[in-house]
């Protein structure tokens, strides 16, 4: 690779510039991925008008500062502008178009699985000479995704702007929205999708996860203040998801439910969250439940489990491959168009409360090399572009 092979993230004065500076870095992984949708589009001749109009609904409800960040990174890349918008707000549902018929992955295929691990007053402090030593609540997510490669990840830093905390993620190339990170201050958020939104709510009405998850980061320094924000917004208007909340003295799981218009709080020592609820009513399909069975399964030693074990959870294979494994790959000899409904997981991280870091592999975890990067450190250029991810497809 010709030039530096590590860089910062400069500080810029509005989201509009940010995201320039940012669509510039992740340029080759966003065109490759756009393209490749337009040609299974094509190929298939599938119609986007009604994804296209469910996409411009939803953009209507992103906050002023994320729609021009949209706007900005749009502008930057050579693609055809209408498969970037779906890529953007409807990657789901254009993967259901693109995977109809049997041999693919549960209906509207969402996955992830995460787990909150908080020490309790009661634990011994960790053993500081250990490498996976911590001392603040730890979130492990598994990011599970559709769509045969075509949303590449890319280590995500946005410093602070204006009066807004800057945040670390590792997240789809090219979208405003962001489904885990941790903020300079070192407030972690991070999601599971749960099928479980109102059908008398307008998408320019509701507020997305991945809106969500950002939102808070860069708005929220605590545990305390993201509840108090999450409960200012009517539940009503969210999407279904479990919230998993973490800064360095506090820790909780949320299960925010807008058909019951009900936030309900598990502030258990370890806590495991899959694609249903378990405080309130969801759909519940055999994966979620078995995943949830296993990671539960995994961590039910005794003490706080460290890093290494949530890395254990998180490259576990007892019910693979496929769609019942916490680490997802591919069903073998899937025919295509349907390995575009295949869910796989894209990338696992690590966060610490009250730590400004990740700890990341890109990929399946079982193969993915685990790095560890802070706020403000020079990251491999291959990281923040989206290449290494691409690489190890």
């Amino acid at each position: 690779m010709n030039g530096p092979t590590a860089e910062t993230v400069a500080s810029a004065e509005t989201f509009a510039e940010q995201a320039r500076r940012r669509a510039e870095t992740e340029r080759e992984a966003v065109e490759w991925a756009v393209d490749e949708l337009e040609s299974e589009i094509d190929e298939q001749g599938i119609e986007l008008e009604s994804l296209l109009e469910y996409a411009r609904r939803s953009r209507e409800s992103l906050p002023d500062r994320h729609r021009r960040a949209y706007e900005a990174m749009a502008a930057a890349f050579d693609v055809d502008s209408a498969v970037y918008e779906a890529y953007v707000f409807a990657y789901s549902e254009l993967c259901e178009e693109l995977a109809d018929g049997e041999g693919r992955s549960e209906k509207n295929p969402k996955g992830c699985t995460n787990v909150l691990a908080a020490p309790s007053d009661s634990e011994p402090p960790a053993d500081a000479g250990s490498n996976s030593a911590s001392s603040g609540p730890l979130v492990l997510k598994n990011r599970d995704i559709a769509g045969r490669g075509t949303r590449p990840k890319s280590i995500v830093e946005q410093p602070s702007i204006g009066d807004y905390y800057g945040f670390l993620t590792v997240d789809t190339c090219g979208t405003v929205s962001i489904f885990k990170g941790v903020n300079d201050r070192g407030l972690v958020a991070a999601n599971t999708y749960i099928d479980s939104e109102r059908a008398d709510v307008d998408p320019e009405d509701q507020l997305r996860n991945g809106t969500v998850i950002r939102v808070l980061l860069e708005e929220c320094a605590t545990v305390e203040e993201a509840r108090s924000l999450l409960e200012s917004v009517p539940t009503r208007q969210l999407c279904g998801q479990t919230l998993f909340l973490a800064d360095e003295a506090d820790a909780v799981l949320l299960e925010v439910d807008p058909v019951a218009e009900r936030i309900a709080a598990d502030d258990a020592p370890v806590v495991a969250r899959t694609n249903h609820f378990v405080l309130s009513s969801s759909t519940e399909t055999e994966s979620s439940l078995r995943r949830r069975r296993r990671a539960l399964s995994l961590l039910d030693g005794s003490g706080y489990p460290d890093r290494d074990e949530l890395w254990a959870v998180a490259q576990d294979h007892e019910n693979g491959p496929g769609d019942e494994s916490i680490c997802r790959h591919p069903e073998p000899e899937t025919d295509e168009p349907h390995a575009f409904g295949q869910l796989t997981t894209a990338s696992a991280a690590v966060f610490e409360g009250g730590s400004p870091a990740i700890e990341v592999a890109m990929g399946n975890p079982c193969t993915g090399r685990r790095t560890r990067w802070s706020f403000g450190d020079e990251i491999p250029i291959d990281l923040r572009t989206g290449r290494r991810w691409l690489e190890q497809r």
